[in-house]
């Protein structure tokens, strides 16, 4: 498998480990010492702790992550967009983001950054 291919398939695996609530599946993607922007302009979360911790913040809105489109991939980065469907107490709110991996040679995610659009799914 191509370095390309393996960088579409961890993009494409993380949304569906996110579906799944897997968060030992999410933090396998990740490098030594991640750093997440999510959502993009906020305080970033580095390291390991920071990041699970993150998503473990996730993962009680039952998230549903549908991808949309190709993953376009670029040197070391990847990046895609995708639909999330979260549970907010009864309320199912829908987000479109977009999303941007960084890999290091291992082609572990070493960053990520999201852009994430509430308005974009009243449009």
């Amino acid at each position: 498998m191509s370095d390309r291919a393996k960088k579409v398939a961890v993009a494409e695996n993380l949304l569906a480990m996110l579906s799944s609530q897997d968060l030992d599946g999410i933090m396998a993607a990740y490098a030594a010492e991640p750093t997440v922007h999510d959502p993009v302009g906020t305080e970033p979360k580095v390291g390991r702790e920071a990041v699970r911790a993150f998503y473990e913040s996730v993962v009680p809105l039952k998230p549903t992550a549908t991808l949309l489109g190709p993953v376009t991939v670029s040197g070391d980065y990847a990046a895609f967009q995708f639909k999330l469907e979260l549970t907010i107490g009864d309320n199912l709110v829908t987000v479109y983001a977009t999303e941007m991996l960084r890999f290091d040679e291992a082609l572990l995610v070493t960053e990520m950054t999201a852009v994430p659009d509430l308005e974009a799914a009243a449009g």
